[in-house]
């Protein structure tokens, strides 16, 4: 391509497809609206102009002299979205659904046809359609309900952000803190750890699982989601159920008891509305289920099993006045959500994704082989758990040593399958920023190594050895934090500003992040296994991991919060947005475009609005037509009032 440096970046990005990510290469965007001329970008940033230009001539897009596309496999979504609005339309049936905001993710439409298993070449001659049909949408109009659809997952995000900030991690570090300085685990009294491992995993790990894959299930398939408010509610009734677990630190009361078994009821509440909508998007898409989805139908299976166990929990707690859950009932539920729920869910996004992500050659019907023995691993591991545990015979001893060793060698199984830790890969996701790669690598070594850990302590039950508690504490850190968390925090550095359309917020904080989380996690494993074998004062040592991990996730939440509230054309868009004075309007979304519409409705009989909170609740779930329907008030004649009182233009 030729073209003239004195263009500015914005230009030259809107009229030749393709110049997008070669012009981010050398640090030159539209962020700031791409208002500079390309030789003045280039003089701001250092950068030679003569080999921008030569980068932006190679990749210009080949064709047959024959060929009459116009638009090629190397161009980006976002270059050809800009140039031919209406071929957004073709992308978003093929499950594009909103990622990258109106703009469009910057990829290639030969990444993106591999990564949604869309035929290339029919992706294209739909393409060509949508540029030859002339057809371009308006300035776009997004209502507020729309975008709080597309950002459904940000909720669950920052809440499960909030969890590890207080209950979870947070609590956590001070309680190994207070240990190490004892020189012995334990100590913790009224249920402390419990609720800290409780905000862990139905807090911190549990809504971030379910806010993402409320958000990546139907993209991956095709099929929307089912239903926005029961996703919704789901939300809420999680984190009010895992919030109230806080009642197993009081004394023993009625109100303890409401909370307990109160939170437990919406925690299955909450999980059975997902159950519902993993398996609804499952059966609707048609077709066989795909490798990564038997993984995540049996994640979501346990995550029921693990809210019933829970249930079983807040009984066990409310039934015997302790502050602790018996432990022959609580270790088992451990092993169904850490191994069976998250640790599922994470291997099947794992085969959707990272072969295309990473350019893995991974082997994915060997690796899906694995999803049915493994379940039935963790069931005999977890059943034998509990009645070894409970009565120390010799049987469950056997089972319980049998199915931890099978559970180390199929996750070992997996892992060589995926092929992340080959190094033999293909080509990776083309101009993406591949910083988060070391989080996935990391994670999986973590994995490999609490997995060799559980094949040891096994390999010693069946000999009728018995663990020390420190061993057993360090392998549950190798997996929670190795594994789960190193793992979750690489993949939202990576999917989140895709979602957004933005890019990451700070590259730098990620760096430090990976760094404080993976020295803290070595420390944590190897000082707490070094206190059992050598002598206790190695707690000391271990102690110190536990404020890295939690400096490492306060610069990750930062990071990440920041991210999600970066604006975007959507959020614009949205705040400059006005309902229609129409009777399917709600009547809250109304009166928030329209606050002077409000003594229009109080001198026509609606004078209940006149009270703010009623305005902010009830206002929200009710139409104008259904508001004058309750009310006797006539239909016509009220829209007319109101249009007239909004001015013209404005209705």
């Amino acid at each position: 391509m030729t073209l003239d440096p004195r263009m500015t970046v914005a230009e030259i990005v809107r009229n030749y497809p393709g110049a997008g990510p070669i012009l981010a290469r050398f640090g030159l965007d539209t962020c700031c609206g791409g208002s500079h001329p390309l030789e003045f970008a280039c003089r701001a940033h250092k950068v030679d102009l003569s080999e921008v230009l030569l980068a932006l001539g190679a990749a210009a897009p080949t064709r047959a002299p024959n060929d009459p596309r116009l638009i090629s496999p190397d161009m980006t979504l976002r270059d050809i979205i800009a140039v031919w609005p209406a071929t957004a339309a073709v992308f978003g049936r093929h499950g594009l659904m909103g990622c990258g905001g109106m703009q469009g993710p910057v990829e290639p439409v030969g990444w993106f046809a591999k990564v949604h298993h869309v035929d290339l070449p029919r992706l294209l001659d739909e393409l060509e359609e949508a540029t030859a049909s002339g057809a371009a949408p308006a300035a776009p109009v997004i209502a507020p309900d729309d975008l709080a659809r597309e950002n459904l997952y940000r909720r669950f995000l920052k809440a499960a952000l909030m969890f590890t900030f207080t209950g979870g991690t947070a609590l956590g570090a001070w309680a190994l803190l207070v240990m190490a300085l004892r020189e012995r685990l334990g100590g913790i009294g009224r249920g402390v750890i419990q609720v800290h491992g409780h905000w862990q995993l139905f807090g911190w790990v549990g809504l971030f699982v379910v806010g993402v894959a409320y958000h990546i299930l139907p993209r991956l398939t095709g099929v929307p989601l089912p239903s926005y408010r029961l996703a919704s509610w789901s939300f809420v009734a999680l984190t009010a159920g895992t919030a109230m677990r806080f009642g197993q630190s009081l004394d023993p009361s009625a109100a303890r008891t409401a909370l307990l078994m109160g939170g437990a009821l919406l925690e299955i509440a909450g999980c059975a509305i997902f159950a519902w909508t993993v398996g609804r998007i499952l059966a609707l898409q048609g077709g066989r289920m795909m490798p990564y989805q038997t993984f995540l139908a049996h994640g979501t299976a346990w995550l029921l099993v693990s809210a019933l166990l829970n249930l079983a929990h807040a009984y066990d707690l409310v039934a015997s006045g302790r502050f602790e859950v018996a432990a022959w009932l609580n270790v088992p539920y451990l092993t169904v959500f850490l191994l069976g729920f998250v640790t599922f869910w994470i291997l099947g996004v794992s085969l959707r994704t990272l072969p295309v992500f990473m350019g893995l050659r991974s082997r994915p019907r060997t690796a899906a082989i694995v999803a049915l023995p493994l379940s039935a691993a963790i069931a005999v591991f977890a059943v034998s758990e509990a009645l070894f545990m409970r009565s120390g015979t010799e049987v469950p001893r056997l089972v319980f040593g049998l199915g931890g060793l099978a559970i180390a060698l199929l996750l070992v199984v997996y892992t060589r399958a995926l092929g992340i830790l080959s190094p033999v890969h293909d080509e990776p996701e083309p101009g993406a920023d591949h910083g988060y790669e070391k989080f996935i690598r990391l994670a999986y070594a973590w994995l490999v190594v609490s997995g060799l850990m559980l094949a040891v302590f096994s390999g010693l039950t069946l000999a009728g050895r018995t663990i020390d508690v420190a061993y057993v504490g360090a392998y549950r850190h190798a997996l929670t934090v190795g594994f789960i968390t190193t793992i979750m925090v690489g993949m939202a550095l990576r999917i989140i500003p895709v979602f957004r359309g933005v890019p990451l917020w700070s590259p730098r904080l990620r760096e430090i992040t990976f760094w404080l989380l993976a020295i803290g996690n070595v420390m944590r494993v190897l000082f707490q296994s070094l206190s059992a074998a050598v002598g206790p004062e190695w707690l000391r040592v271990a102690g110190v991991s536990g404020l890295l991990e939690l400096a490492a996730l306060a610069l990750f939440g930062v990071n990440l919060w920041k991210t999600m509230d970066t604006e975007t054309l959507e959020d614009r868009a949205a705040a400059s947005y006005r309902p229609p004075i129409a009777p399917e309007t709600r009547v809250g979304a109304l009166l928030e475009a329209y606050p002077g519409l409000l003594p229009v409705f109080v001198a026509s009989g609606f004078a209940p609005l006149a009270n703010p909170v009623l305005r902010r609740t009830l206002a929200r779930g009710v139409s104008v037509g259904q508001a004058c329907r309750m009310h006797g008030v006539d239909l016509e004649g009220f829209l007319g009032r109101l249009r007239s009182a909004a001015g013209p233009g404005q209705a």
